[in-house]
């Protein structure tokens, strides 16, 4: 590990849990709804009030919008949702389609309000019918992305580590840093897993579960376990003082 400092991007389902994890010092503040999958995209409403939370309080916003084929073009193009710096799209079912990158550049396209994509690689793809780690990782240097978020789509079947070695992830990370791309890791993610994990030298480190009571992604994120979090990969490498003020 270099020092470099790795932040902690915590997601939340509601303005209460964004405060939460703003006090804990999260670095980034996404928004979804764990509920609805992976990457479940929130209503527009609790979406607004979080990233307004997120805002105010100078920390980087980023969004879940679901998967690709959640999105119409139409419903994407009457997308009215607000400004936030990162936005993410899931690509699951999407590995049979030929021109995925096509489909997945034109729904980018048309959903307003977003200042820099993070493309999302399945660490699980073939769960879900998702093209290759080192696929969507190709596509998101051709494409323009500012980073890659490397996770799982299945929470029930393990973690990151169950489904990519350090090796690789570590060969993900050389490649995204030589191409000036974030790159984030998540997938389950625990307060043991954090010395590891940020030893890969990620830019983020993504969770939810880990921040929530008692583990469980269903319930609420809550202040003193993100504060954990947030001083575990400090120990690690260092304070994220440029992702807090980076929104």
């Amino acid at each position: 590990m270099s020092g470099e400092a790795v932040g902690l991007l915590v997601s939340v389902r509601s303005a209460q849990e964004a405060r939460a994890a703003i006090e804990g010092g999260c670095a980034v503040l996404d928004v979804k709804e764990p509920a609805h999958g992976p990457l479940g995209m929130a209503g527009p409403s609790v979406i607004r009030e979080a990233v307004e939370c997120g805002r105010a309080a100078g920390v980087a916003t980023s969004m879940a919008l679901g998967e690709v084929v959640d999105w119409t073009n139409g419903a994407a193009a009457n997308w009215d949702g607000p400004s936030v710096d990162f936005a993410k799209l899931g690509l699951s079912a999407m590995r049979q389609h030929v021109d995925w990158t096509v489909r997945w550049q034109e729904v980018r396209g048309r959903l307003r309000g977003v200042r820099d994509w993070i493309a999302v690689a399945y660490a699980d793809a073939t769960r879900c019918g998702a093209p290759g780690v080192e696929d969507v990782v190709a596509a998101a240097i051709g494409s323009g992305c500012a980073g890659v978020l490397v996770d799982t789509w299945d929470k029930s079947c393990g973690r990151l580590a169950d489904h990519m070695s350090t090796k690789q992830l570590e060969s993900i990370r050389s490649s995204t840093r030589d191409a000036g791309l974030l790159l984030a890791l998540a997938g389950r993610v625990s307060m043991a897993d954090l010395p590891d994990v940020a030893a890969i030298g990620p830019d983020l480190v993504a969770v939810r579960s880990a921040a929530c009571s008692d583990g469980r992604r269903e319930l609420a994120v809550e202040a003193d376990r993100v504060r954990e979090l947030v001083a575990c990969l400090e120990g690690a490498s260092g304070p994220a003082v440029a992702w807090r003020n980076a929104g």
